[in-house]
Parts: structure tokens; sequence; C-alpha cells
């Protein structure tokens, strides 16, 4: 299964979106959007009714799409959605289009199917010998999704009618599938977001500090002589408590296990 974005990648989206090669060694992965409340509008504006609405999430994904690393299954969302807007049958009476003709609208419809069933399920089989009806049953891709992929491949092109209920299932899978379960996660991704935006403030500030060291003699002279006053105080220290110790033990009348408590507690 798909792993949810901003977790391990071996986990599904029960256990958690694809890190592949824009993944870092740290088990992150980039992302196109810039927050995930930019994600989550464009999730609500993506699933409401308003084509306003709908261009605005579908015109935001381009945009994404530009900046590379795109989920497939938010690619191939959109694209469903996408020629549903240009399909008559989901746009309304009196907004028909008459440049897509059931032909092509099946075509484009078998298109975003077949690159979901495909590109989906590649990443789920981990056994190469099992067959993709087999790796989708796994992971609940309905069945209909398959068939409409094995058709257009080898045969003939489905009819817009079977097509256009297969988008709407493959639309309701890929909420259940992708787009609920990340939208559950992202209280916790904006937390592990707010830590890492830290740690880069910390590590921004420590370069600053080099830079700066670097470029300024009298700087580092004096960090020099800052830190050799610190070893020598640190040095003092330790032969004052070797001393102290040592008096200690050649006062003490009580024996040899006093000896040993005492070099026991000697700092390292």
């Amino acid at each position: 299964m798909e792993p949810l974005l901003g977790f391990e990648d071996a986990a599904a989206a029960t256990d958690g979106e694809e890190i592949s090669s824009s993944s870092s060694s740290n088990g992150y992965k980039l992302v196109p959007w810039l927050s995930w409340d930019e994600w989550e509008d464009v999730r609500k504006s993506l699933f409401s009714t308003s084509p306003d609405k709908i261009a605005f999430a579908l015109n935001r994904i381009s945009t994404w799409r530009s900046r590379g690393c795109l989920p497939v299954v938010i690619d191939v969302t959109a694209s469903i959605i996408e020629i549903q807007q240009k399909d008559p049958f989901f746009r309304g009476e009196g907004q028909k289009d008459d440049l897509y003709s059931e032909q092509m609208l099946a075509m484009l419809y078998c298109m975003a199917i077949l690159r979901l069933v495909n590109c989906v399920v590649e990443k789920t089989r981990k056994q190469r010998e099992i067959s993709i009806a087999d790796a989708a049953e796994a992971i609940g891709i309905p069945r209909i999704l398959i068939d409409v992929r094995h058709e257009g491949s080898h045969r003939d092109l489905p009819a817009l009618v079977v097509v256009r209920d297969s988008s709407i299932m493959a639309l309701n899978w890929l909420k259940s599938y992708y787009w609920e379960p990340q939208r559950k996660q992202i209280p916790f991704q904006k937390d592990e977001t707010s830590n890492i935006r830290r740690e880069i403030k910390s590590k921004v500030r420590e370069l600053a500090f080099c830079l700066k060291v670097n470029q300024s003699p009298e700087l580092r002279s004096l960090l020099g002589k800052e830190k050799r006053s610190r070893h020598h105080a640190h040095h003092c220290g330790r032969n004052k408590i070797f001393s102290f110790m040592a008096g200690k033990v050649h006062s003490s009348k009580l024996g040899g296990n006093i000896i040993y408590s005492y070099y026991l507690f000697l700092p390292v």
C-alpha cells in the first residue's frame, strides 16, 4: 500500500506515500506543497461541489506537478476529477462541451484508471510472481477497475458509461486509501514539521556563528583563549580532586574498602 507522506517508506497506508528517489536518508521525503494547511485546502476544494474551488485545486496540483515528487495518488485523483469536469454528465445540463466526444472521454477515463492500477499496484507488489489482480485485491482496489484496465489495454475500449461509473469508484477508493488516512495524520505531521523547523533554525544559527568566527581573527583568538582557560580550570580541578582523595586515603585507618570506594566515585 502507498505509504503516507512523511512516514517510513515500507509502511502501508494503514501503516502509513512513496519515498523513492526523493527521500532523504533520515526517513523523510520531499513534497511539493508548502505546508499541510495548503494540502488540506487543496483536498477540500478538490472534493467540493463548487466548480471554482475544483478549478483552484486542479491549478494548485498543476503547480505541484511542476515542482516534481508529486505522489501518484494525488496526480491520478486530479486527472480523474479534471476529466469529470469535461464530461457533460458531471457538469450538468447547459454546459455541454462539443470538444470531447464520448469516444475521447472514454479513452481519457480509461487511461486514468489504467495509470491508477499500474502505478499504485506496482508499488505494493512485494512478489513479482503474483498477478496485478491479486495485488490489487490485497489493497482493496475494486475489481471493475482491474477489468477496465485489462479491457482498455488488450481489447476494445470499454463503453463510456462503464468507465464513467468506474471513475466514481476509483475516487471513492482513493479517498479511503490515501486522502482520508493522510488527513487524519496531519496533526502529527504538523508537530513533526515544527520540530524539523526548530532544528533547521538551530543549525543555521550555528553555521552563521562559525562563519562569523572564521571571518573575524579577533573573535577566533578570543575563543581560543577562552577554550584554553576552560581546559586549564578543568585540569586544575581534577588535580585538586585527586589530591583531596589521596589525602583522604592516607589519613584513613579503616582499611582497604574505603580506598576502593573513593576510587569508585572519582570523575572520569
